[in-house]
């Protein structure tokens, strides 16, 4: 029988909430083959600022040797809630579902019961947003900022600023958009001989344009296409019901893979959520992308057994 999970609200939890350097780039012939899967990992309660920086603006790996799983040395327990939920064949409970068991391995235990009822709610430390879903993206990476629940897969814009005029949308390179435009900005920015430029005051100083950082063709990252993604913020659970939208985030991990043509977000989810279990709650060297049969997706044949068989 499947498991149904309870979608938990905001109330539910007693919360209290009142309403770039780029990577450096690869071989575009490291990506041939199945659709890449990619994980960004970052633990901003354990890491320091620097070495955060240092670890996800690094050189992405392809293919890496499997991560030993390394489960945390005493359980976590946390509770679902839903964040940014975009197109998909699968229920907000689908994913809770796979992710308890991912969750569970690396030793985050789900606090809530099948009927979504939190019984020992003292035990719960962390409480975990869920983004999902296919969305159209350029690099599927963490940010190195640790930002607040407040923001979400981007972050939310503070005051009038020429990037968002007073506006509800902020822009930021990761998340992409008008590739012609942003090309522009940064070849303006570079440009020695304009008054904008860097080059008049400040000859050394460059601005990278948009860069791919695994390659230039096709299944290249770089470029704004659509991609099938789960993000997950942590936030701790006091911090979130005392502080509300200003509670900072604990980790967060982003597994995405480019959309293919004739497959749904239900047909790659399993494997995203696979790729991802050795790495929640950590922090990656770069993007790690797989492209090998760890990332295929092979449906069988249906095959229907006789009863008694």
């Amino acid at each position: 029988m499947k498991l149904r999970l309870l979608v938990l609200s905001l109330s539910a939890l007693s919360l209290g909430i009142t309403s770039t350097s780029p990577v450096s780039a690869q071989s575009a012939a490291d990506i041939r083959g199945f659709a890449p899967v990619s994980i960004s990992s970052a633990n901003y309660a354990n890491t320091s600022r620097d070495a955060l920086v240092q670890a996800v603006e690094g050189q992405n790996v392809v293919n890496p040797p499997p991560l030993s799983l390394k489960a945390l040395s005493e359980p976590v327990h946390f509770v679902f809630i839903p964040g940014e939920v975009f197109e998909s064949d699968l229920s907000y409970e689908d994913v809770c579902e796979l992710l308890t068991a991912s969750l569970k391995e690396k030793g985050y235990i789900n606090g809530a019961d099948k009927f979504g009822i939190i019984r020992e709610q003292a035990k719960v430390k962390l409480v975990l947003r869920v983004n999902f879903g296919m969305r159209s993206w350029r690099l599927p990476k963490v940010r190195t900022e640790s930002l607040t629940w407040y923001d979400g897969l981007v972050p939310r814009p503070r005051g009038r600023t020429l990037t968002t005029l007073g506006g509800e949308v902020a822009f930021e390179n990761r998340s992409g958009g008008e590739d012609t435009a942003l090309s522009s900005v940064a070849a303006n920015m570079n440009n020695t001989s304009s008054l904008f430029g860097r080059g008049a005051s400040s000859a050394n100083q460059t601005v990278a344009a948009p860069v791919d950082p695994v390659g230039a063709t096709g299944v290249a990252y770089g470029n704004t296409r659509d991609f099938n993604l789960i993000v997950i913020d942590a936030f701790d659970y006091q911090e979130l019901k005392a502080k509300g939208k200003s509670a900072r985030r604990q980790w967060t991990t982003f597994v995405a893979s480019p959309v293919e043509p004739g497959k749904k977000f239900s047909d790659v989810a399993v494997t995203l959520v696979r790729s991802a279990t050795p790495h929640w709650g950590e922090t990656t060297q770069g993007m790690q992308v797989i492209n090998d049969a760890r990332a295929d997706v092979k449906i069988g044949e249906a095959v229907v057994v006789p009863d008694g068989k």
